[in-house]
């Protein structure tokens, strides 16, 4: 990962509304637990799991401010390897842009396996739904990122 992100290739291919940002900020940040954790955190708390869902959206809201107000401040591709490589220098951002590298593509079969588990339950499919629905939402997703930002985040809102 170059850690120089002032060449014409950092900077954004397109652009986002406010609302395909946020789309994209909450799908990126609490996509998988809001997918994920709902379900055996009512089984265990009760109605008391929506309190802590909705802490947990109250809570992210400094956060997603702090990386709307960053955005708009360093608009280039480098996103948060760019943040850390100004606030840290260049080895910072380096070991920020290969730990993104290597978490997001493990990451991304686990979520649409949790997507494919709901679609499987809607429709009393079994682990086949599973890992078919999984592959569909994959290889959307896959083609939205190919077409470039602004389809992602257009995508995201659905």
């Amino acid at each position: 990962m170059s850690s120089h992100v002032d060449s014409p290739a950092a900077h954004h291919a397109g652009s986002l509304t406010i609302f395909q940002g946020a789309a994209l900020y909450i799908g990126a940040v609490l996509g998988t637990g809001v997918i994920a954790l709902p379900s055996p955190a009512a089984e265990v708390a009760g109605p008391a799991s929506l309190l802590a869902l909705a802490a947990l959206v109250v809570l992210s809201g400094p956060l997603a401010a702090t990386f709307a107000a960053l955005g708009a401040r360093y608009p280039d591709a480098g996103g948060v390897s760019t943040y850390a490589r100004r606030a840290f220098g260049p080895k910072a951002a380096a070991i920020v842009g290969w730990c993104f590298y290597f978490a997001v593509p493990a990451g991304a079969p686990a979520a649409a396996m949790f997507g494919g588990a709901y679609v499987a339950a809607v429709m009393g499919g079994g682990h086949t739904t599973v890992v078919v629905t999984a592959a569909a939402l994959i290889a959307t997703v896959s083609a939205a990122n190919a077409f470039g930002v602004t389809v992602s985040g257009r995508m995201q809102l659905v």
